[in-house]
């Protein structure tokens, strides 16, 4: 990430931890730990995380979640958590898709989610079945047209497949993948 954009980035971090830190005291504004141990630690994310849903803000789990796969991509936190972000995420999706199609929920988020999917589609041999159950089953065909459009930009991490989705009622039911065979060596000549 550029330095830049780190800058707002880290203040909205701050913010938001200072928030969360604010509901989990009951208001006091104390934490135990500082914000940039929080951001510089994915199991201290984790732990924000676990706390705002045990509060029952699974928006702000939701956000503690993308902060992990934002500033520690590689980490294990992030491959471990990519179903529990899906889960808030479809919850969010589903709750915001009619009743405010501008919402965040519907415009940038399943962008987010589709990049954090990607990563697990690093290796060419191994279709990543359950992440990418975890993220599509039960949402409606539109989000998986849009991570359609998504992947044909991006031929490095889904070139590898093709994919179709069965669904009910527009609904997706399951999603099916098969490989994509390289296209052999040209043959030149004369054909004879």
């Amino acid at each position: 990430m550029n330095r830049r954009r780190r800058g707002p980035l880290r203040l909205a971090v701050s913010v938001l931890l200072a928030l969360g830190c604010a509901s989990q005291s009951g208001g006091t504004g104390s934490c135990p730990k500082s914000s940039q141990e929080v951001l510089g630690s994915p199991a201290l994310l984790r732990e924000q995380a676990d706390a705002a849903l045990a509060s029952d803000d699974s928006e702000l789990a939701y956000r503690y979640l993308a902060l992990i796969e934002t500033l520690h991509p590689e980490s294990a936190e992030s491959r471990e958590l990519l179903p529990a972000a899906a889960k808030l995420f479809k919850r969010a999706y589903l709750r915001n898709r009619i009743a405010k199609p501008d919402s965040v929920w519907t415009r940038s988020e399943p962008a987010f989610m589709f990049h954090w999917l990607s990563g697990f589609f690093r290796d060419p041999e191994k279709f990543p079945q359950a992440q990418v159950d975890d993220l599509f089953l039960g949402m409606p065909v539109t989000l998986y047209d849009e991570f359609r459009d998504y992947a044909k930009s991006r031929p490095k991490y889904f070139g590898r497949w093709e994919m179709r989705v069965t669904d009910d009622n527009g609904r997706i039911q399951s999603v099916i993948a098969t490989p994509i065979q390289p296209a052999g060596p040209e043959i030149s000549g004369t054909g004879r």
